[in-house]
C-alpha cells in the first residue's frame, strides 16, 4: 500500500475518533478501534473463529501515533464537561461556515460550543472534509484561542492538552480532511 493512502486513511480515522469524542452523548467504541483494528472488510464475523475476528495486539506497535492520538482524544474529552453533558447543547452551540454562516449541505463546518454553563472553557472546531485546503476565519475572535487539535498534524504535534500554541490571528488554515479545535485560554463568563 503507498505511504501517502495509508496517511490520508490514518488522518480519516483521526478525524472519525475526534468527531467522535467532540460529540454530545456517550461515545461508543469497539475493542480495537484505538489501534485502527481491521476484519478486512468483513462486518459480521461474530461466529468466525478466525483471524478475522481476533484482535491483533500487534498493531497497536505499528501505529504507535493513532494509539496516542486516541488516548490524547479520551483525555481531551474528560477535560471539557461541556462535550460529555447529559443535555443537548442547545443554546450553548452556534454553528458557522468558513466565512461566517454555515452552508449544512457542505463538505466544511465550524462549530463554537460556549462552556460557561458547565464551568468549562469554550470550544471552536473547525472539520474540513474538501480535498483542498480551506483558511476558517473564526468567528468569536480574540487573543486567548489556542490550537488544542490539528488531525493533519503527525503525531505528537496533533494534540496539544496543554494548549501551547497561541492561535495568534484571526482565522486558521484547516489542511484538506482535517479536523481542528481550538479552545480558550480560561472559561469565559
Amino acid at each position: 500500500m503507498p505511504a501517502h493512502v495509508l496517511a490520508l486513511r490514518e488522518r480519516q480515522a483521526k478525524n472519525l475518533i475526534a468527531l467522535l469524542m467532540l460529540s454530545n452523548g456517550t461515545p461508543m467504541l469497539r475493542a480495537g478501534d484505538e489501534f485502527l483494528h481491521t476484519q478486512g472488510g468483513n462486518n459480521n464475523p461474530y461466529n468466525q473463529d478466525t483471524e478475522t475476528g481476533w484482535l491483533d495486539w500487534r498493531r497497536r506497535d505499528v501505529w504507535p501515533g493513532y494509539w496516542r492520538f486516541v488516548q490524547k482524544m479520551i483525555a481531551f474529552r474528560k477535560q471539557h464537561p461541556s462535550l460529555a453533558r447529559s443535555r443537548f447543547w442547545r443554546e450553548d452551540v452556534h454553528w458557522f461556515g468558513p466565512r461566517g454562516v454555515a452552508d449544512l449541505s457542505s463538505r466544511v463546518l465550524a462549530f463554537l460550543l460556549r462552556g460557561a454553563s458547565q464551568g468549562d472553557a469554550d470550544l471552536y472546531v473547525m472539520i474540513n472534509g474538501d480535498s483542498d485546503a480551506i483558511p476558517f476565519v473564526i468567528q468569536d475572535p480574540g487573543d486567548r484561542w489556542r490550537v488544542v487539535v490539528d488531525t493533519f498534524r503527525a503525531s505528537p504535534d496533533d494534540v496539544d492538552l496543554d494548549g501551547k500554541r497561541p492561535l495568534g490571528r484571526p482565522s486558521y488554515v484547516v489542511e484538506a480532511r482535517s479536523v481542528v479545535v481550538l479552545a480558550r485560554q480560561e472559561v469565559s463568563p
